[in-house]
């Protein structure tokens, strides 16, 4: 497993170090210049990638309309783009010196893109007061080494989404007295119930008590539920704050390890949200992209859907759970105050930010749109209370090459590969030892 874990760590490191050897104009590492010019008249020409959906579309060319009526001389193009390879597509683009002035970009990449110079310092044209203008949770993630270098656009959160019909069963009471577990133990007890209700008739198709991101397709959900399962275990994170160091090999990082690998017991092999949307899984941690379906398809199946705020493995304590997080980020070049202008421009207005959101059942990352209409009800209730405790990832240069690493160890974690709690751990030291060793090459001077 060390060769696999250094193999796939190396591979990662190599796209990562190769983009910040190369050189571009966009690039300004070396000189240390990532600050944002003065905005003397607006005008000219900026260009934006932007994920190309119809709804998402909308949202930025209303934005683009207004902005331009308000600013004549300004002409702004929109470059519809995939997001499944947004961030390597523009780091490529940086390289090349084809970079839009504008991009939408995952938040745990924003760290990355700093470290190497390719994008605007916003700190440097008093972007910090816009602090108060979005949810603390969400504006946080925006930051390197103490400097501004993203604005929050768009937002997801994971909480627990459970099945009433099955819990109640397994408790032999009714959907509206059953008991949601407070800390870990009870959780492991109600597992035990759920799938205690198997017998021959449920062969063919039984009973789980959860279901966790892991096999092929799942690396990113799963390297996120390692993170948040980290912090319910009372952790900080996989990384020091500084982002150099390892802590792979701590007591909340191997405890969170030995939890996942005992759920395994009670969760299918694969990440199996089919099954939960059929009524056979109690539990499964999902955004609020699947309101919607969860309704229909608990319907359809005669079942009762539940949401709560993610379950702490001790009472009342961390109850953190995974967040996504889209920023826009505006490409260092000698475009970038006018292109941070539009940034601000889109991400501060609730117009824009509700158009974006509320079709697709996303999170707004300003605190007035979070009070819009759209998400009062218990439901959005749990969602937004869930904003409070969030896990983010953590924005290394290393980061593509980790995931991929924690995507790999926690499906082998839930399918139960290892003989025992202790070779669990053992593997957590293997890991801190690789990713320790990554980290070292990319911050050597």
């Amino acid at each position: 497993m060390k060769k696999k874990i250094l193999a796939v760590l190396s591979a990662g490191m190599a796209l990562a170090l190769a983009i910040g050897a190369s050189g571009c104009t966009v690039n300004q590492r070396q000189s240390g210049d990532d600050s944002i010019g003065e905005l003397t008249e607006k005008e000219g020409k900026i260009t934006i990638w932007w994920p190309g959906s119809t709804v998402e579309m909308q949202a930025i060319n209303q934005a683009k309309e207004d902005y331009i009526a308000e600013n004549p001389k300004v002409e702004i193009e929109i470059i519809g783009q995939s997001t499944a390879d947004f961030y390597s597509a523009y780091m490529l683009a940086c390289t090349g010196n084809s970079a839009p002035d504008i991009a939408y970009v995952d938040h745990v990449y924003v760290q990355t893109l700093a470290y190497y110079g390719y994008i605007a310092n916003l700190s440097s044209a008093g972007f910090d007061d816009l602090e108060e203008t979005f949810i603390p949770t969400l504006w946080e993630p925006n930051f390197y080494e103490d400097r501004l270098y993203a604005l929050p656009m768009s937002a997801n959160v994971l909480v627990t989404a459970y099945n009433k019909t099955l819990i109640a069963q397994a408790q032999g009471t009714t959907t509206d007295n059953i008991v949601l577990p407070t800390d870990y133990e009870e959780f492991l007890t109600l597992a035990q119930q759920i799938v205690a209700l198997n017998d021959a008739s449920t062969q063919s198709n039984p009973y789980y008590a959860l279901t966790l991101p892991s096999g092929t397709g799942n690396t990113s959900m799963a390297s996120m539920t390692y993170l948040a399962y980290v912090n319910r275990s009372g952790g900080t994170g996989i990384l020091s704050e500084d982002l150099r160091e390892s802590l792979l090999n701590t007591a909340p990082c191997m405890d969170a390890a030995v939890k996942l690998y005992e759920l395994g017991q009670y969760a299918p092999a694969t990440f199996a949200e089919a099954r939960f949307e059929s009524g056979r899984i109690g539990f499964i941690e999902m955004g609020s992209w699947k309101i919607s379906d969860y309704a229909k398809y608990s319907e359809t199946y005669d079942w009762e859907v539940g949401y709560t705020t993610a379950i702490p493995f001790t009472e009342g304590g961390n109850a953190g759970s995974t967040i996504g997080l889209y920023s826009l980020v505006v490409t260092n070049n000698s475009n970038s105050a006018l292109a941070a202008d539009f940034a601000k421009f889109v991400t501060t207005n609730d117009k824009y930010q509700l158009a974006f959101s509320t079709p697709q059942n996303l999170l707004p990352t300003t605190r007035t749109a979070i009070e819009d209409e759209f998400y009062s009800g218990d439901v959005w209730q749990v969602f937004v209370d869930q904003l409070n405790e969030v896990v983010v990832r953590p924005g290394s240069p290393a980061w593509t090459a980790i995931e991929e690493v924690l995507g790999t160890f926690v499906t082998n974690l839930v399918q139960r590969t290892y003989d025992n709690e202790d070779a669990v751990r053992q593997a957590c030291i293997g890991i801190h030892n690789q990713v320790s060793s990554a980290l070292e090459d990319i911050y050597a001077e």
